[in-house]
């Protein structure tokens, strides 16, 4: 199996690479050239310097006899000063991913979108049935995940274009640098201001990354697959962390109007700053709003498991951050 990765260097990316290592995959993949590749060490990656948004960078880089594209790359940020770079990353990105896919005749694109393309959904339970209403949310990030589906899709409706869309949700796990981890950081450090008030799905990493495998061969040309786990408010989220680490956490959530004002504070002072802020009114969406969705088509086409425990995933992630020192150990 001959493929080609973007984003590779990121969470979902580093955890996906070193599967298909294991698979024996031979594995084309891009990457800034300030990024660490220390997670790949000695692994068989043909590594490129190339940018998604340059497309001859990506054209010289991808092969001629790729079956497979993962397009894992995207800008994930939740702060408005950010919004045109991110436009331009996961919308001018994506078409020139499809381009390239195109051009290069590749077997199947395995485009990654999230459950935020579906938008905020009050009252049910969300599958890929669900109208998608990413577009009229006022995150930037929701909207940009909603028009690059669009856009994948049109590609496969009108250009013949083979792809799968991956929507995962809440990722949790090792090679985490940027994401949940900075929880399990700042109960460590005793400095968590809170516990947003939202619920959420919670999915391993590793389980996400054999689906987008999976999804090469099994997958269905032009369908969306949701991959959720386990369902947990964010105090119980905190309170699994607490008892991980033998750390004290509140034992009630902020309220939401409190979370929404240090938000909207923190991103009006940040305009005179320009340092990004740990709180914004994008990332109180995120940890307020009351997720629920369903995974049961990835599990029955991709063979997607979902009974991971938060306690395991949590473990996991843990155990990784104390290989790599980024958190004191707690006993």
């Amino acid at each position: 199996m001959n493929v080609f990765v973007t984003g590779a260097t990121g969470f979902l990316g580093t955890n996906l690479v070193r599967l298909l290592v294991e698979q024996g995959a031979s594995i084309t993949a891009i990457k800034r050239s300030t990024s660490n590749i220390d997670a790949f060490e000695a692994m068989p990656v043909d590594w490129h310097d190339a940018d998604v948004l340059d497309f001859k960078a990506l054209a010289d880089a991808c092969p001629e006899n790729i079956d497979y594209i993962f397009h894992i790359a995207a800008d994930t940020s939740m702060w408005s000063a950010k919004n045109e770079q991110q436009t331009r990353i996961n919308l001018d990105g994506t078409s020139n991913i499809i381009r390239l896919a195109l051009e290069k005749k590749t077997k199947r694109l395995i485009h990654t979108s999230s459950i935020a393309a579906y938008g905020i959904h009050h009252d049910i339970v969300i599958d890929e049935d669900t109208p998608q209403k990413g577009n009229e949310c006022f995150a930037n990030y929701y909207k940009t995940k909603y028009h690059s589906e669009q856009m994948v899709k049109a590609a496969v409706n009108e250009q013949g274009l083979d792809a799968v869309i991956l929507n995962p949700c809440h990722l949790v796990g090792p090679w985490d640098y940027h994401n949940w981890s900075q929880m399990l950081t700042m109960i460590a450090d005793e400095s968590l201001p809170g516990v947003p008030p939202g619920y959420g799905s919670f999915c391993h990493i590793e389980e996400v990354a054999k689906a987008h495998i999976t999804a090469a061969s099994l997958g269905r040309k032009g369908e969306n697959y949701i991959l959720s786990g386990a369902d947990a408010s964010f105090l119980e989220f905190v309170s699994e962390i607490g008892r991980l680490l033998g750390k004290k956490v509140p034992s009630k959530p902020m309220p939401e109007i409190l979370l929404k004002i240090v938000g909207h504070l923190s991103a009006f002072i940040a305009r005179f700053t320009h340092k990004e802020p740990n709180m914004t009114p994008e990332k109180v969406l995120i940890v307020s709003e009351v997720l629920k969705v369903s995974s049961a088509k990835a599990q029955r086409e991709l063979n997607y498991k979902t009974d991971i425990s938060l306690e395991t995933m949590l473990s996991d992630c843990y155990r990784w951050m104390l290989q790599q020192d980024l958190i004191a150990t707690n006993r």
